[in-house]
């Protein structure tokens, strides 16, 4: 048992190295460690101006003191912005992590070793995970450790459709590290359909094409409201992207919660399972 957790360790951390050590890692972490300071220093200049609109909103009903445009707020905003676009910097990494070996030609040694094809890929869609982890990590590190330095902490106000919900900063603190427990849960269907159109060929740019074509058309099929087809679109799991949203609701609506962590939690088992019987009958000889 020690000889096989062992064995997938040092896998594991073999592929680790196989992802960093690529230019294509860093473009996400990059595009986030530009976006989020620009932001935020755009928050600084002209949240007077997002405040006054804030108010504007709401009438004469309240009186507010304070910065109603605080780190806190920010990266709420920043994060409801920026997610719809996380999934597709997952991609550039999940769609090299098997392809990129059927690229190189590496398969047919990597393959001959006494290790079975369920633990090398085992360890690819870990070091896959890792990545995808990594990047929600680094996208809540940084929105909220820059925002609440630059823009200063406070309460969390936020005005919907259902109404206005104000979240003391000591009870959005927790709010935010489950709201981001559920991007990174929402995230791994992205990574598991990325890796599965990996594993079908063996050329990094077809996953990374494939599963963006699928998200457009799915997104797209998810924000339009014909009645036609809202019986489907409960069933997709870009409709559930919004499963962080919640962490944000009082109460929160764990129903909801349920319902979008089990259907995201279907199609990644899905998309995993169709890798692994691919792969186990994946010709690496042509």
């Amino acid at each position: 048992m020690l000889s096989a957790l062992h064995i997938m360790w040092n896998l594991y951390l073999n592929e680790l190295i196989k992802v960093f050590s690529k230019w294509r890692t860093y473009i996400g972490f990059g595009a986030i460690g530009v976006v989020v300071p620009l932001v935020m220093w755009g928050f600084s200049v002209g949240g007077s101006g997002i405040q006054r609109e804030m108010l504007d909103r709401l009438g004469n009903e309240f009186i507010t003191t304070g910065n109603l445009a605080n780190g806190m707020w920010a990266s709420h905003m920043l994060m409801n912005a920026l997610f719809i676009h996380v999934p597709f910097l997952i991609t550039l990494v999940a769609g090299d992590v098997v392809a990129g070996e059927g690229t190189a030609g590496t398969f047919r040694i990597y393959l001959t070793r006494p290790v079975s094809r369920n633990r090398v890929l085992s360890t690819k869609l870990l070091a896959a995970a890792t990545y995808s982890t990594g990047l929600v990590a680094w996208l809540g590190i940084l929105s909220l450790g820059l925002g609440n330095w630059w823009l200063g902490i406070g309460d969390v106000f936020l005005i919907s459709e259902e109404g206005i919900l104000i979240l003391p900063w000591d009870i959005a603190l927790p709010r935010f590290a489950l709201a981001y427990l559920f991007a990174f849960y929402t995230m791994l269907s992205v990574t598991a359909l990325t890796f599965l159109f990996s594993v079908m060929v063996t050329n990094a740019i077809g996953p990374i094409v494939g599963t963006m074509a699928v998200l457009i058309v799915s997104l797209v099929l998810t924000v339009i409201n014909i009645d036609a087809f809202q019986w489907f679109q409960q069933h997709l799991f870009t409709t559930h992207f919004n499963l962080w949203t919640f962490a944000f609701e009082d109460p929160i609506p764990w129903d909801k919660v349920g319902g979008g962590a089990l259907n995201l939690g279907i199609y990644s088992a899905v998309f995993i399972a169709a890798a692994y019987s691919l792969f186990r009958r994946k010709d690496v000889l042509t």
